[in-house]
């Protein structure tokens, strides 16, 4: 499924259901929640973002590079985490092959308390409809509910309806039409302005 976060393609990337597929990883495919510290973690290819990217449109607006998304998410002081789908594959060293990802954190807000918010979320092409980013938001639903938050926040990049279909037969509550939202952001130059730094 490639879908909530602020980018993503449409809800059939992990709507379907794949054979052998187990949440413990034992059968064909695996969720793992990834484990800071640690230096054999795994952590999602820079390979993945870019297919995302790509599949955005947004090639260009990447600026960040490897080493700085370890350092934000898999650092001393994570600014992130990563729920990592992995399936089998006996051809490569590890025995396993990333196929796809969630990237969250927890926030704020005054009005509803804690939540989970989904900053990107993604299932390789290849792997596409075989019912992987379904368990993905099983298991982000989980974790917010354990993390005792209220709600999960994603945004949809416009153009992707099946997204936005696929979210709403969930039940999900688009906040642009329901509450007139909209959302903004000042890039480092503004801030720099606003700051009066040069």
């Amino acid at each position: 499924m490639s879908q909530p976060g602020m980018r993503q393609p449409g809800p059939s990337q992990s709507s379907t259901s794949q054979p052998g597929a187990s949440p413990s990883g034992t059968s064909q495919t695996g969720m793992s929640q990834t484990v800071r510290r640690q230096s054999s973690m795994r952590q999602p290819s820079v390979n993945s973002f870019q297919e995302l990217a790509a599949c955005e449109n947004m090639l260009d607006a990447m600026k960040l590079t490897a080493k700085d998304v370890l350092r934000g998410g898999f650092g001393d002081d994570p600014l992130f985490y990563c729920l990592i789908a992995e399936v089998h594959n006996h051809q490569k060293p590890s025995g396993k092959v990333t196929v796809g990802f969630a990237m969250y954190y927890f926030t704020y807000d005054p009005w509803i308390g804690k939540l989970l918010y989904l900053e990107d979320f993604y299932v390789i092409q290849a792997y596409q409809g075989l019912c992987i980013g379904a368990e993905m938001l099983k298991r982000l639903s989980q974790k917010a509910i354990r993390n005792q938050c209220n709600c999960m926040n994603f945004l949809v990049i416009i153009w992707n309806q099946a997204s936005t279909d696929y979210y709403t037969r969930q039940g999900a509550l688009d906040l642009s039409s329901e509450e007139g939202r909209h959302l903004f952001r000042f890039n480092r130059e503004e801030l720099m302005d606003m700051a009066g730094e040069e």
